[in-house]
């Protein structure tokens, strides 16, 4: 058997170059189709031929000729015999012909199968380089849709079309940055770094998008700054204030706070409250020191606060809650300054709510600067969906994260945040169906 592969530009020039090289009775192994540039495919076609049938020549079967069987014609044909009226003896009846019997017939001539085989092998191969070029479209199609979709959503989203020059799958990932809040200048530079990452490490920045999503996360954990948790050293007094808008968590954090300190460090804690403007904040701290089994004290004037201090130099940590007020209001802003001041060694923690709208948190952020807050912590990540503000905050503010509150419970929804955590909500690892 002789076996040989063509190549031609379709499937029909291929057919017939098999036929004028290998004959009629060539058949076909296999169809494949390559690209041969841009645009442009070529089709290999393996076909074979047996060379020992190919030289017998089959004769033409002879029509064979047989005889059909001896019939007697009917009664009706026959001549009448004349009746005899008078009696006779009867006639000896004659003998019976024996009938005649037709040769057998001849076997019907063997079928030449080899052209059938030949043309189904054929129709096999053009079927599959059909198939074969459809899944190609398929996919063409999709991924236009694809674009086609992101395109749609970057321009409702307001990003400027002098930046569409990335790559398809950083263009997923700004898709999937803006509609999770974060601002679209920072998705635009996290695509950027990321792409340079990219180029840098693999050599080529049109990767998978599972790949570029790794890249991606790893770019946005090394934007958050992360703090440690407030370090306490035995024989120490470590003093840490929570300050921010009115409704966002201080009172219920600092509970957590104080509950973790005592419960889980062993540590001796002591509260303070300078929100003397809202008397269920007041209730609401001395119900948990109640629950706690702390002290806690109510700092009226800076001489309260001086005095408190120096009552609870044996405590490993004292918590001080402030009121939550307008940052507007330049009166109170000062006072709590003033409080603040007293304390050189604080630990200040500004305390941001992640359901607040994005361009609010920025100006919170700037009218809360004067009291020089070394920290942020974000509350409330389990009554909102989208985080990405979170990231934007922490960008423009350049100060570390120090907690995330994920709750009412106290003191277990409150979480130490890592930049890999942080990364996880704006950017989820996609989940695999089992």
């Amino acid at each position: 058997m002789r076996v040989k592969t063509f190549e031609a530009a379709s499937m029909q020039e291929a057919l017939e170059t098999i036929k004028r090289e290998m004959g009629e009775e060539a058949f076909i192994l296999s169809t494949k189709t390559r690209k041969n540039g841009p645009g442009a495919s070529i089709i290999e076609v393996t076909a074979a031929v047996d060379e020992a049938m190919a030289s017998v020549a089959v004769p033409e079967p002879a029509m064979a000729i047989g005889d059909t069987y001896a019939l007697r014609p009917p009664l009706a044909a026959r001549p009448p015999r004349p009746i005899q009226l008078t009696p006779v003896e009867p006639a000896k009846p004659e003998p019976l012909p024996a009938p005649r019997v037709a040769p057998p017939a001849p076997p019907p001539p063997p079928v030449d199968l080899q052209p059938l085989r030949r043309e189904l092998l054929e129709i096999k191969g053009a079927v599959e380089a059909l198939k074969e070029q459809e899944t190609k479209n398929t996919s063409i199609l999709r991924e236009l849709d694809q674009l086609k979709a992101m395109l749609s959503r970057i321009q409702k989203q307001g990003m400027p079309q002098a930046q569409l020059h990335l790559p398809p799958s950083l263009l997923e990932l700004y898709g999937d940055l803006v509609g999770n809040d974060v601002d679209p200048l920072i998705a635009l530079r996290l695509c950027e770094y990321t792409q340079r990452s990219l180029l840098e490490q693999c050599g080529d920045e049109t990767v998978d998008p599972e790949k570029a999503r790794l890249f991606m996360r790893r770019v946005i954990a090394n934007f958050i700054p992360v703090a440690a948790p407030i370090q306490l050293d035995p024989g120490r007094m470590r003093v840490a204030a929570l300050v921010g808008p009115t409704g966002v968590g201080k009172t219920t954090t600092i509970a957590k706070l104080a509950a973790y300190a005592k419960l889980e460090l062993k540590q001796k804690v002591a509260l303070l409250t300078l929100d003397t403007y809202r008397l269920a904040a007041v209730d609401q701290l001395q119900q948990y020191a109640q629950i706690l089994q702390v002290p806690i004290h109510v700092a009226l004037t800076v001489e309260d606060l001086r005095s408190a201090l120096r009552f609870y130099q044996d405590r490993s940590l004292v918590l001080i809650d402030t009121p939550g007020h307008n940052p507007k209001d330049t009166e109170i802003m000062g006072q709590l300054r003033r409080f603040l001041d007293e304390l050189p060694e604080v630990e200040t923690h500004l305390v941001l709510s992640a359901t607040t709208k994005p361009k609010d948190l920025a100006d919170l952020a700037q009218r809360f600067e004067p009291l020089r807050p070394g920290r942020l912590i974000f509350t409330k990540l389990d009554e909102t969906s989208t985080y990405g503000p979170i990231l934007s905050t922490l960008v423009r503010v350049k100060r570390p994260l120090s907690y995330l509150g994920t709750g009412q419970e106290v003191p277990q929804d409150l979480e130490l945040a890592t930049s890999r955590r942080v990364a996880d909500l704006i950017l989820p690892v996609p989940q695999v169906n089992p």
